[in-house]
């Protein structure tokens, strides 16, 4: 973002930054003192707004400016207006210093961006008090935040849980849930930069128009909306940036009151984060680099474009932490079509809504990768967690754009049921006694085992209750073969782009008739089929199959998987010295150089299982 000004900023050295306040009100250019203090010196108390630029990134700078001794300094127009709200409540001259970043940096200055960045952690955590300013009143703002302030009396009052839904999901409140939509539907909810803006300070609130909203309230109205569930609420997609904020704060929250300190690394941040718009791409991650709690390894430089930015930090993920995890990232973040980025580096341009475990290696095994999910699931079994490659680091030589690693080919992809991306590929046949060997009882618990990557809860701590989750997807086939089927639409869809792969042979769909005919007697209980109950069948099935958009596998040997929808048949099943699971690779023509096509989910192979196996020889793989 260039700032178009006439004003010439004096230069600042290290560890200083500005501070400015105002001394008079001429209301048509108000007139302010701009000062350079040490960060090492006692700061006077000073007050940091979080904001937004504008719409108009290309030219946020137009008619309004502020004087500093003898000049004018463009401002934002965002600016003016919080500026007029301090005015009417009769705080423009009160003698606050004042942290503002389109003022206080000096914008043009590159050199200067990079030092002050890194600092604006520091900043916000030591302002006094930090101001969110959403902007001018508008959209029944009036109504959002007289529902707001309601909802925080109804989040303390005596009502049980289930009373208070029954009372606000009456149609009595249906504009005062439209109200609060538009209210976490502005601009700044969806900035990269306000996430650490809204978890660092100690002390925040957020203006809208003339009203004064306190960080608890908004806790309030989230918490309250979650369990509520309103339709308003729950359909709209923007919505999530403001309960991802929530998420981000409560670790910070755990390491303030409990002593804690919870790992954040950036990967997982950025990964988290990426739906949220920034002007600038390197901003998504430089924009979040003060609240990773890890020695991330990346410099600041906005001389770099954006490319050299994602490709320099996957880099110096791998070399830090003797680590190829970050590889499957690029299956979810792959590379735009203006970039020129090689397959093995994530694109963090690609937007993804956002999921606390978004990937199987998210799973926690590497806590270089890391995950957002909640503090009281951070003490799982670690016996679920996904090694594919041992305890092995990484081997690795950069040449280039090109990655060389060392690895083991552990099968093809033959069979893939079908998605909304790609079409039905058939399994060849025939299969090994891989498969062979079991029943259409025995596939079927490998099936349902697959289909929720061996573990019962989202966040992949805890093993699959196989009997009840087995039992669960058994009443669910039954069903789906069914005439008088009543199954969900997920369900339909999912077996009708299923039923026609093969396993042994056999056609998924003639495998469930087997069992109808011959199979145990299904008595029909009754499935929970709530997406968002995490301890149940149905509730992973969605999880995988809806949120990872991952779909049913079968290899050339006869194996079971759940893989990415880039997959194609033939593509090659690899363990990768330093990855945790195993990674599909496709092979480039006739030169032996792959692309990163994504991780899998290998049904035997997820615990270091390929490297005990005799036959397996470890090779190199050149991946660009």
């Amino acid at each position: 973002m260039v700032q178009e000004t006439g004003y010439t900023y004096t230069a600042i050295r290290p560890g200083e930054i500005r501070l400015f306040r105002f001394e008079d009100d001429d209301k048509d250019i108000p007139s302010t003192v701009l000062e350079t203090f040490s960060v090492d010196a006692s700061l006077p108390p000073y007050s940091a707004l979080s904001y937004t630029w504008g719409s108009d990134q290309n030219a946020p700078f137009k008619n309004s400016t502020v004087q500093i001794g003898t000049q004018k300094l463009p401002i934002l127009d965002s600016l003016l207006s919080f500026f007029q709200a301090l005015r009417s409540k009769g705080l423009l001259l009160d003698g606050t210093w004042w942290w503002i970043d389109s003022i206080c940096i000096d914008q043009k200055n590159n050199a200067e961006r990079d030092e002050q960045v890194p600092r604006m952690k520091s900043i916000y955590e030591g302002a006094h008090n930090v101001i969110v300013w959403l902007g001018e009143q508008r959209d029944d703002s009036d109504r959002a935040v007289k529902f707001i302030h309601f909802l925080e009396r109804t989040h303390a009052g005596a009502l049980s849980r289930d009373e208070s839904r029954m009372m606000l999901l009456d149609t009595e409140y249906d504009e005062d849930w439209m109200a609060l939509t538009k209210f976490f539907l502005r601009r700044w909810w969806t900035r990269v930069w306000t996430v650490q803006e809204f978890v660092l300070p100690f002390d925040i609130s957020f203006w809208c128009g003339q009203h004064r909203i306190s960080r608890d309230a908004i806790f309030a109205a989230l918490m309250m909306a979650d369990q509520c569930g309103a339709r308003y609420f729950r359909d709209s997609v923007l919505i999530h940036h403001a309960f991802s904020r929530v998420r981000a704060w409560k670790w910070y929250r755990v390491k303030q009151t409990q002593g804690k300190t919870l790992n954040l690394p950036l990967l997982a941040l950025v990964a988290y984060f990426s739906s949220n718009e920034a002007s600038d791409d390197r901003d998504r991650l430089y924009g979040l680099t003060g609240l990773s709690t890890q020695n991330h390894g990346l410099v600041i430089d906005y001389s770099r474009s954006v490319d050299e930015v994602y490709f320099r930090f996957a880099q110096s993920f791998i070399k830090q932490h003797k680590s190829l995890d970050i590889l499957a990232f690029a299956s979810l973040y792959h590379a735009t079509p203006d970039s020129a980025l090689p397959s093995w580096v994530p694109d963090w341009r690609t937007r993804i809504r956002p999921l606390v475990i978004p990937l199987m290696v998210s799973q926690g095994t590497n806590e270089a990768v890391g995950n957002l999910r909640p503090p009281r699931a951070m003490d799982g079994d670690r016996s679920t967690r996904f090694r594919a490659s041992g305890s092995k680091e990484a081997i690795y030589l950069f040449s280039g754009s090109c990655l060389f690693v060392r690895g083991y080919i552990l099968d093809t992809v033959d069979g893939l049921a079908k998605t909304y991306a790609s079409s039905f590929a058939q399994s060849s046949g025939p299969h090994s006694r891989c498969l062979q060997k079991y029943s259409s009882s025995e596939l079927l618990m490998t099936i349902c085992r697959t289909l929720v990557l061996g573990c019962k809860d989202r966040y992949l701590q805890e093993h699959v209750p196989m009997e009840s989750y087995l039992d669960d997807f058994l009443s669910i086939c039954m069903d789906l073969v069914s005439p008088e089927s009543d199954a969900s639409d997920l369900l339909r869809t999912w077996y009708r782009w299923t039923k026609q792969l093969l396993f042994e042979g056999r056609t998924f769909e003639d495998i469930l008739y087997d069992i109808q005919k011959n199979g145990p007697n299904v008595k029909g209980a009754s499935v929970q089929m709530d997406a968002f109950l995490q301890d149940s069948f149905y509730g992973r099935f969605y999880d995988t199959v809806e949120r990872m958009t991952l779909r049913l596998m079968t290899t050339c040997n006869g194996r079971l998987g759940m893989i990415g929808r880039k997959a194609k048949k033939g593509d090659v099943i690899c363990v990768l010295v330093g990855c945790n699971v195993p990674m599909v690779l496709r092979k480039m023509n006739d030169k032996d150089e792959f692309t990163v096509v994504g991780e899998c989910f290998l049904d035997g192979f997820m615990r270091g299982e390929a490297l005990e196996e005799d036959y397996m020889v470890e090779r190199a793989f050149c991946i660009v």
